[in-house]
């Protein structure tokens, strides 16, 4: 069993929580450094780097945070071509065609409708998307569907 197959994401981060001295600890200071320069530079979030470093302290003492984000592929998305390209595929996609509909006619449910699109492209990258990013992205695709005509 995993250490993050828990009910509650708080019982998971709690199990870092260990009285041992730092000295003693399973993660070492260059793993540990590796990891919190991943966040720094934006390649992984804050709540991806959580679940590393759990699986860093119980589960891999030996691979790197890097190796174990890729296994599992943690990474944030900011390249902005690759968030306009994911939100496109959701925008567009004839799944979400009703709610694209209701969008162009504008009125008061348009930002309902930009939060469930905010959502579907969230899932799609399998919450990978960097979110701030992401919304510049949708609502540049969102202003695009706006301006021309229906596809």
């Amino acid at each position: 069993n995993s250490a993050l197959e828990t009910d509650s994401g708080e019982e998971s981060y709690g199990s870092l929580n260990h009285p041992i001295s730092v000295e003693f600890s399973t993660v070492k200071g260059d793993r540990l450094g590796s990891l919190i320069a991943m966040i720094a530079n934006g390649i992984v979030s804050t709540s991806m780097a959580k679940k590393i470093l759990i699986i860093m302290f119980k589960e891999d003492l030996q691979s790197s945070p890097m190796e174990i984000a890729k296994s599992n592929g943690w990474r944030v998305i900011s390249d902005m071509n690759t968030l306009i390209q994911l939100c496109e595929s959701v925008v567009f996609n004839p799944q979400n065609s009703s709610q694209l509909d209701q969008y162009r006619k504008g009125g008061k449910f348009q930002w309902k409708i930009e939060k469930f699109l905010i959502g579907k492209v969230m899932a799609a990258s399998n919450g990978n998307a960097h979110p701030e990013r992401m919304k510049e992205a949708l609502s540049s695709v969102l202003q695009q569907v706006t301006s021309s005509s229906p596809q």
